[in-house]
């Protein structure tokens, strides 16, 4: 059985934030193939839910569930006993965010169902004040034009879209959509003119500030769950952190590049350099058959394809959409009008074959690297 691919990166980072299948104390998360494949068969999913698999349990009989389909990245709730796909409830947008939630066995219908009309209101006329002022600043909507996910480093790996920037500080400066504020002034709080612009698999942010604003912002970092905010000064001017993590994604997989490069950063005995020197020590050494399969660094970058003109096959369109986004029939029809349709989004290396897909129904496509 093939899992999906947003499986595979969710267990690779599960895996490195917990040591044991438990999770506070009750969630246990199916963390390799075998175990998966022993639920699926065990409670009869090819004749249940023949397109989805199960991920993890909670002590009281209730089942998280994801898509075999790439596209739908949504967490399902469902149970032992009932494995029926008309009575699934949504748990959460995606496995990792899930798990930043600490893997909640609560619906999220029910958890938003307390927000009021009037909170959801204050929320958008937040996020667009927030947009607004951070479009005034190119140095930072140059630094998210051109990100670099780096993986077990320690480094950014997730990164806002501008139109959903007050969403991404989630956690630090405020506890949820309802905007219970975590900001202060005391010393350990979150400042209320910090901005967090990304953050790696710990959920650590790296923040600027605005009163740096005239100083190129130079850019933070805290580690998350300490109990207070501690900054660590990261660099000087964020295009510099941006210059950085360009050569450290260029040469990721040359330990003796990164271990050199690396060293001239940590000479002042700075806290997050030596630890993420102290990653790049810890890397496995690879192999030469590894390093000649390695792939073209551009197949990786993230990518979008839109269809700009569905072509001479509709229909086949429409039931295309319906799937990717899990639309009743009228809704995918609606959505086929549209001038550019958002239809598959991810590495470069692995939209081609939807690429292929629609192309070869006479679609018209945009490939929109990010």
């Amino acid at each position: 059985m093939k899992l999906p691919n947003h499986w595979h990166r969710f267990i690779k980072t599960f895996q490195k934030k917990f040591d044991s299948e438990i999770v506070y104390d009750i969630v246990h998360v199916f963390q390799d193939k075998e175990a998966v494949n022993e639920r699926f068969t065990t409670y009869e999913f090819e004749t249940y839910l023949p397109d989805y698999i199960p991920v993890a349990d909670d002590s009281g009989g209730q089942l998280a569930v994801i898509s075999k389909n790439d596209r739908d990245t949504k967490v399902y709730l469902t149970s032992y006993g009932t494995l029926q796909e008309k009575e699934f409830k949504i748990l959460d947008r995606d496995l990792l965010h899930w798990m930043q939630q600490k893997f909640p066995f609560d619906k999220e219908d029910d958890r938003m169902s307390e927000i009021t009309t009037e909170q959801k209101a204050s929320f958008e006329r937040e996020n667009n004040q927030l947009i607004q002022k951070v479009s005034q600043y190119p140095l930072l909507l140059n630094f998210w034009n051109q990100t670099y996910s780096v993986e077990n480093l320690c480094l950014p790996e997730n990164y806002p879209e501008v139109e959903d920037i007050l969403a991404f500080q989630e956690g630090y400066a405020f506890s949820s959509v309802v905007s219970e504020k975590l900001i202060g002034e005391k010393a350990g709080d979150f400042k209320e003119s910090w901005l967090v612009i990304a953050s790696n698999y710990f959920a650590d942010p790296f923040f600027v500030d605005f009163n740096d604003a005239q100083e190129n912002f130079p850019v933070y970092f805290a580690f998350h769950g300490a109990g207070k905010w501690t900054p660590i000064k990261v660099t000087d001017r964020i295009n510099e952190f941006q210059e950085i993590l360009n050569k450290i994604f260029e040469n990721r997989f040359d330990r003796n590049y990164l271990d050199s490069f690396l060293k001239e950063l940590t000479i002042s005995g700075n806290e997050f350099w030596d630890e993420v020197r102290q990653n790049v020590l810890d890397m496995p050494d690879r192999t030469q058959e590894e390093q000649n399969e390695k792939s073209d660094e551009s197949d990786w970058r993230e990518a979008e394809v839109y269809i700009i003109d569905i072509g001479p096959n509709k229909m086949k369109i429409v039931s295309l959409l319906k799937e990717a986004y899990q639309l009743s029939g009228t809704e995918a029809l609606q959505m086929s009008k549209q001038n550019r349709i958002l239809y598959h989004k991810g590495p470069y290396k692995w939209i081609q074959a939807s690429v292929q897909e629609l192309e070869n129904l006479g679609v018209t496509v945009e490939i929109v690297m990010l």
